[in-house]
């Protein structure tokens, strides 16, 4: 497949198809794939009608999903728009649509891993797998004029290692040429942005390939885009080879309190 692949978001949707694989899906919803067929991770859009449950079993992996319109419902926790939600790997919730929602999932197409006991032993007893609720500011954030930024899972959790930011600009933008250690899909909310001679409009999904070096720039009026890899990264500065670790508190951002809850 190609290094940098978009996808465009004006494909039709599957009635009656869980925005997840291996997803059960009960009442009214349906779901486009946003994401290449042979990427190595993959993004959904999944429209649920109100009272529509979504129910998981445990042969998955690490998952996140973004609640980009709507109100749900997972294990008693309430999830207003705005809302991301971890999945660690073989956790079995239920969601529930509390009114018409939008929402974007992710994972990676690898097999689940084994748990562990502390002491590797595969298949020996472990705590539950974990399901973490993220509030609308992420777990951290960096906030500046013409700037927002904040991850909802940055791969520092000592139980689980998905990444997923969702950053915006309010101001014309142009990124320095750079690449990434890890695959990445970046999901367009807002505005434009421009890679090469590609555009990318809301709803229009991106792939990059780890190592690919691009730059992006944005619209007179900025962007917002999610941007989601399934593990922790390192971004490289062309031409000057200097490394940066993607994380919350490498970047300088500022902790959230209390912004994720188990």
């Amino acid at each position: 497949m190609r290094r940098i692949e978009v996808v465009q978001g004006d494909g039709p949707f599957l009635e009656g198809r869980a925005p997840v694989p291996g997803g059960r899906l009960v009442g009214g919803g349906r779901s486009r794939l946003e994401s290449p067929l042979h990427a190595s991770i993959w993004m959904c859009t999944g429209l649920l009608e109100a009272g529509a449950t979504l129910a998981w079993d445990a042969a998955h992996g690490e998952e996140a999903f973004y609640v980009e319109q709507g109100e749900v419902e997972i294990d008693a926790r309430i999830c207003p728009a705005g809302t991301a939600v971890i999945l660690e790997a073989r956790a079995v919730p239920t969601l529930r649509a509390l009114a018409p929602s939008r929402l974007l999932h992710m994972g990676a197409y690898d097999e689940p891993p084994k748990r562990a006991d502390a002491h590797g032993r595969a298949g020996v007893a472990a705590p539950a797998p974990a399901v973490h609720v993220v509030g609308p500011r992420g777990v951290c954030e960096a906030i500046e004029p013409g700037r927002a930024a904040r991850f909802f899972a940055d791969a520092t959790c000592p139980t689980c290692s998905v990444w997923l930011l969702l950053t915006s600009r309010s101001v014309a933008y142009e990124s320095p040429i750079h690449s990434h250690a890890q695959d990445e899909l970046i999901h367009v909310l807002k505005g434009e942005i421009q890679i090469g001679s590609l555009a990318l409009h809301p709803g229009d999904t991106v792939f990059i390939a780890a190592d690919q070096v691009y730059r992006f720039r944005s619209g007179p009026s900025g962007f917002a885009f999610l941007n989601y890899r399934s593990a922790a990264s390192v971004m490289t500065i062309r031409p000057t080879g200097q490394r940066i670790i993607e994380n919350g508190a490498a970047t300088g951002m500022v902790r959230v309190a209390d912004a994720a809850r188990p």
